[in-house]
């Protein structure tokens, strides 16, 4: 199993939604795991996945399987994209 950082964006927008980090087995089915646990926004055109390790994923300060808005994000330091 892997950490995943998943990041959602409008094409339409170009900006960013939100993100989420999953676990999956495969980096390949990440997408499909947000989707089934209703992680991936409806207006999401664009995902981003990056792998994390069991070291960085505690670092990020975010909880499994739970959508961060695009405001959360700021709030926790990430970059406005």
């Amino acid at each position: 199993m892997v950490y995943m950082f998943m990041s959602f964006g409008s094409m339409h927008t170009r900006k960013n939604i939100g993100c989420c980090i999953i676990r999956v087995k495969n980096p390949e089915d990440a997408n499909e795991e947000c989707k089934r646990l209703n992680l991936m926004p409806t207006e999401c055109n664009q995902t981003r996945g990056f792998l994390l390790s069991d070291e960085d994923f505690p670092q990020q300060g975010m909880e499994l399987n739970k959508f961060y808005t695009k405001e959360e994000m700021e709030k926790m330091g990430f970059e406005r994209a």
